[in-house]
């Protein structure tokens, strides 16, 4: 089962999750602060984590902050009260999954854990093809990385070898070391290998 977290500074709403997960069946882990949460928590393995979104310190929103700021995988849903609708909304647009209001709906806490526990694989999955791509890129030399980006500028060799200031055929040589390099055969490849990475980042 995916690792569960609770962040919340009240310590009665820890215990009042806590019972109510762990009659559906989950073991989750509370933190009274962002910080003990961060100290504690291996943030760059899949995970969800229900953040009240106003805390003392580092708040929910912050700590989503962090979190999107380092790629975690960990999926996170927010925890607001009656007045904190609108900071939850906002950290939805910054990444979160959901919020749940306080008190918090049963039913409505098991249909995000699903949603979550989804999403977090996915993000493991996406974070793994941003390392792999990373780990290619980092073979290229200085030149291959000028090629291959004016190459996915759609530009003809004929024009790159101009604006390089080198001869075609070595153009060409530096090309096939990319496609290598990045183990694709084609420009077309190459672009949606690169186009799927940022989009997974955005």
């Amino acid at each position: 089962m995916t690792n569960l977290y609770l962040v919340d500074d009240d310590q009665a709403v820890l215990d009042s999750l806590t019972w109510m997960l762990n009659g559906l069946g989950y073991q989750p882990k509370g933190y009274l602060s962002a910080d003990s949460f961060l100290k504690e928590v291996a943030i760059d393995q899949a995970g969800i984590a229900i953040l009240d979104v106003q805390m003392p310190g580092m708040d929910g929103s912050a700590l989503l902050n962090h979190l999107t700021k380092c790629q975690s995988p960990i999926a996170a849903i927010m925890l607001s009260g009656h007045g904190n609708i609108a900071m939850a909304v906002q950290a939805i647009q910054k990444g979160a999954l959901d919020f749940l209001e306080k008190p918090v709906d049963g039913d409505k806490l098991v249909s995000l854990l699903e949603q979550a526990a989804q999403q977090t694989k996915l993000n493991v999955k996406r974070k793994i093809e941003r390392d792999e791509l990373a780990t290619k890129i980092a073979t290229l030399t200085n030149r291959e990385r000028e090629v291959m980006d004016k190459v996915l500028e759609g530009k003809l060799n004929k024009v790159i070898a101009v604006e390089l200031n080198i001869a075609q055929r070595t153009l060409e040589l530096h090309r096939q070391k990319v496609m290598q390099k990045m183990q694709v055969s084609n420009v077309a490849e190459l672009a949606f290998l690169m186009g799927k990475n940022l989009d997974a980042q955005t």
